[in-house]
C-alpha cells in the first residue's frame, strides 16, 4: 500500500527517511521490540533513530493507517495489543496462502520461471550472513508469488503480506544459521512447485509453511519462558 499523496515526502532524501523509518519501527513493532500497548511520542523516535520528526510523524501515520498502532484514550498512540495467538494467527494464513500460491504456481509456471526460482534458491546456499539469508528467502517465494498470481495481486501480496509474515514468521530450522539446511528445504519445495501436479505442490507448500511456524511458536516460547 503506498502512502496517501498527503503523507508522501516531497524529496529524494524525505522519502529515504520517511521509508527506513517505517520499515524500522514496522519491524520493532512486529517482533514485540516496541511492546503492545509501550507509547511512541515523535521526539523520543526521532532521537533515537536519528531522524527528523517529519518522517516520524509519518511513518506513525502510515503504521497507523496499517493497524500496527492506534489512538491511545487520553491521546497519542500506543503499539496495538496482540491477540491471544497472532503468531498461530499469521502462521495459519501463511499456510494458507502458500497452499494456494502453490496449487496455482504448479499449472502456471513455465520452464523459464523455474530456472528462475531454482536459481535463487541457490543463492540460499551461498549466504554469508543471516541477513543475506533472510533476503534470499524472501527472494524465493515473492518469486513463487509471481510465478502464481497476476501481476496486481503478486504485487499486493509481496508488498503487504509477505513483509508482514517473514517478520513473524520464520521458515524453520536452518533459517538463520544453516544456510546448506534452507537451501535444501526450499529445492525440495521448489521441485515440488514445478512438478506440475497441482496436489503435490499444495501439499508441499503447505508443509513447508506448517514446518515454519512450529519452528516460529517453538522459539516464541523459549524467547518467553523465565531465566531459570
Amino acid at each position: 500500500m503506498r502512502p496517501s499523496p498527503a503523507t508522501t515526502p516531497s524529496s529524494a532524501v524525505d522519502r529515504h527517511a520517511y521509508e527506513s523509518t517505517y520499515q524500522q519501527l514496522r519491524r520493532e513493532l512486529l517482533t514485540d521490540a516496541i511492546a503492545p500497548g509501550q507509547r511512541l511520542r515523535e521526539v523520543e523516535v526521532a532521537g533515537r533513530l536519528r531522524v527528523s520528526r517529519t518522517p516520524v510523524r509519518e511513518a506513525l501515520r502510515r503504521l497507523e493507517s496499517d493497524g500496527f498502532v492506534e489512538r491511545a484514550p487520553g491521546g497519542g498512540l500506543v503499539a496495538t495489543p496482540r491477540g491471544p495467538d497472532d503468531l498461530g494467527d499469521i502462521g495459519l494464513l501463511r499456510i494458507e496462502v502458500d497452499g494456494l500460491a502453490a496449487r496455482l504456481a504448479a499449472t502456471r509456471g513455465t520452464d523459464e520461471d523455474w530456472a528462475q526460482a531454482f536459481f535463487l534458491v541457490s543463492q540460499l546456499r551461498t549466504a554469508a550472513h543471516e541477513a543475506d539469508l533472510a533476503h534470499a528467502h524472501w527472494l524465493v517465494h515473492r518469486e513463487v508469488y509471481a510465478i502464481a498470481f497476476s501481476p496486481r495481486m503478486a504485487a499486493f501480496f509481496n508488498g503487504q503480506l509477505l513483509p508482514y509474515v517473514e517478520e513473524a514468521v520464520n521458515v524453520g530450522p536452518g533459517f538463520s544459521s544453516d544456510p546448506e539446511g534452507s537451501f535444501q528445504q526450499h529445492l525440495t519445495l521448489v521441485r515440488a512447485l514445478s512438478s506440475g501436479d497441482a496436489v503435490v505442490a499444495e501439499a508441499a507448500a503447505r508443509a513447508h509453511a506448517e514446518s515454519g511456524l512450529r519452528y516460529a511458536k517453538s522459539t516464541d516460547e523459549i524467547a518467553g519462558a523465565p531465566a531459570t
